[in-house]
């Protein structure tokens, strides 16, 4: 009883938080997308309106609603998890013959790791993706409005860029396809499936050659991208080399189309004029 109580009261507290970051979400993305328009008009040179058109309006509802749909879920997840875990908690301590504020005690900190304790990486992590799925879809509105059929892949080529970027470095796609996919990505309401549908690209060692290869999870299935051949990280202005690459038609139907293709990812999109 102790439990279901401490779970329902947890519950009405986590399902504040929403409501609370619907507006500094909201703000942020019409920031994001308002800049991304600004670089494309006065950087780039492309010529669009400075008002965001109907396709900006529709990507910060985007971002927002997915967002808070990432962030319900995850309370729900933690608030699942932090069930078990109490349920555990009480069961030992009763055992072990503790006392009520011995296990008391025991419960607030296994609540405050599951509902509070994130490192401030996990949030750079997190707003850098934010910022980086609406730079994106902001590009594509851009490239949209301006005529733009192809645009391109730019990876900042430095000593720190990812295999994953270099490989993708240079790589041109399709604005209309673009379109497309952020389309498919908008209409899903599940948070899960907006992950699996852009995902991140990951490196593993395959065992038969020894040598990294870089995938995507789909369905829990490892979905190959391309083998390094020979490594560029660690320098700059050095792709490395790559075989076995998906095409471009490939890699978007993969939802590798477009940034950010890992946390903190620096990589963005330029028109093909």
């Amino acid at each position: 009883k102790l439990i279901s109580q401490a779970m329902n009261a947890a519950g009405r507290h986590t399902a504040l938080i929403p409501a609370r970051i619907e507006s500094p979400f909201g703000d942020a993305a019409d920031e994001v997308v308002a800049s991304t328009r600004s670089h494309a008009r006065q950087a780039q040179g492309l010529a669009i309106g400075a008002d965001l058109n109907a396709m900006d309006r529709r990507v910060t509802e985007h971002l927002v609603s997915s967002n808070l749909s990432f962030v319900t879920n995850e309370y729900g997840r933690r608030l699942d998890g932090l069930g078990e875990q109490a349920r555990r908690i009480v069961a030992d301590g009763v055992e072990a013959g503790l006392g009520r504020d011995q296990i008391a005690g025991k419960l607030k900190r296994a609540a405050e790791r599951s509902l509070i304790g994130r490192s401030a990486s996990y949030w750079d992590v997190v707003a850098a993706s934010f910022i980086a799925n609406g730079r994106s879809f902001a590009q594509l509105s851009s490239y949209a409005e301006a005529g733009i059929e192809r645009y391109l892949i730019e990876a900042v080529l430095d000593e720190q860029t990812t295999e994953a970027c270099r490989f993708l470095h240079g790589k041109t796609f399709s604005v209309g396809d673009g379109i497309r996919r952020f389309e498919q990505i908008e209409s899903l309401d599940d948070p899960d499936e907006i992950k699996a549908s852009q995902p991140w690209v990951r490196q593993a060692t395959d065992r038969s050659t020894g040598r990294t290869a870089l995938y995507v999870n789909r369905d829990g299935v490892r979905t190959p991208l391309a083998e390094v051949t020979r490594s560029g990280v660690g320098s700059k202005d050095d792709l490395g080399e790559f075989a076995r690459a998906a095409s471009s038609r490939e890699l978007m139907d993969m939802g590798v189309g477009f940034p950010p293709y890992h946390g903190l990812c620096r990589t963005t999109t330029v028109p093909v004029i």
